[in-house]
């Protein structure tokens, strides 16, 4: 499969950090999503329900990050890459997520982790 639906910089808020003092407020978060699916039959009809409307996703995202807690980015992409898998009729998902404040006092843009997870089955 080709096809693929991205979303990026996603703006999302979280609290999250090693540290609790980390966690007190939330912090900024920017994700890019890519999902892969066959638009093929939403192509052809123009119809939004053959297809993965952008706004679930998205909803999804910011539910997860406002939820609770986080101690490490780790945790929290992989529970997005599996809510995605588990709501979405997708064959696989890549996340890649970027907390811009985890080294700004060290000169570094952001941190991040990025994974790719595929439906099985």
């Amino acid at each position: 499969m080709n096809d693929r639906i991205h979303l990026f910089d996603v703006a999302l808020e979280c609290r999250i950090g090693v540290s609790a003092e980390e966690r007190r407020l939330p912090q900024p978060l920017l994700a890019d999503v890519t999902v892969e699916t066959d638009i093929g039959p939403a192509a052809a009809s123009g119809d939004i329900a053959a297809t993965i409307d952008y706004s679930q996703i998205l909803d999804l995202l910011q539910a997860l990050a406002g939820e609770k807690e986080y101690v490490l980015i780790e945790t929290l992409v992989e529970a997005m890459a599996a809510r995605i898998l588990e709501r979405f009729p997708v064959m696989g998902v890549r996340i890649l997520l970027k907390k811009p404040a985890a080294l700004r006092h060290r000169g570094a843009g952001a941190a991040a982790v990025e994974i790719v997870r595929e439906r099985h089955g």
